[in-house]
């Protein structure tokens, strides 16, 4: 069986983006404080931030991942951490996958160009009291990886993501400093 350390130096030595462990300690306080039970997650990468959701909370998952790579290893990770009760991994690309259940947290950290097409396409699965968070609007680490043509390109899609979504009547959205930056939504 594998240690969240050993993910931990899976990730950092393959280049593997996981989330920052503050932006996990706020998902955990929001899931136990909320009562939530249910949550999509858009972007499985290796299954980290599931794992310690789901080990940390009563949470139940059903996460998305595109990368057939990754998919085989989450696999494989949420197995070690006997977690295929309660994290549904579903193999596909989220833009066109259908799911017909509401959540109470709809967490989005995939192809970030997309994050406007994930938002429209699950928004509405969410449930009244839920909440919806978007990671890497402060693109730190993708930053020092990238040209500066490509990071202005993510950047300036950040931008206008943060402009539609507060232009919206439907939704509060508020940007916090966690992490590598988040947008919390909620409904009004």
């Amino acid at each position: 069986m594998k240690t969240i350390e050993q993910i931990e130096q899976y990730a950092k030595d393959n280049y593997v983006p996981i989330a920052r462990k503050p932006l996990v300690d706020y998902m955990i306080n929001i899931i136990k404080e909320n009562n939530y039970s249910s949550m999509l997650e858009i972007g499985t990468g290796i299954a980290y931030t599931c794992i310690l959701l789901a080990t940390n909370t009563d949470i139940n998952i059903t996460t998305i991942e595109y990368s057939d790579d990754r998919y085989q290893i989450c696999k494989e990770n949420i197995t070690d951490f006997d977690l295929n009760c309660r994290v549904n991994l579903l193999f596909g690309d989220a833009t066109k996958l259908e799911l017909n259940t509401n959540f109470d947290l709809i967490f989005i950290d995939a192809a970030k160009l997309k994050n406007k097409l994930f938002f429209d396409k699950f928004s509405p699965l969410l449930n009244n009291n839920g909440t919806i968070i978007i990671d890497n609007m402060d693109l730190k680490d993708f930053k020092q990886r990238v040209s500066k043509d490509k990071y202005e390109k993510y950047y300036n899609n950040n931008q206008e993501l943060i402009k539609y979504l507060e232009s919206l009547d439907k939704f509060v959205v508020e940007y916090l400093d966690i992490g590598d930056g988040i947008l919390k939504i909620r409904h009004k």
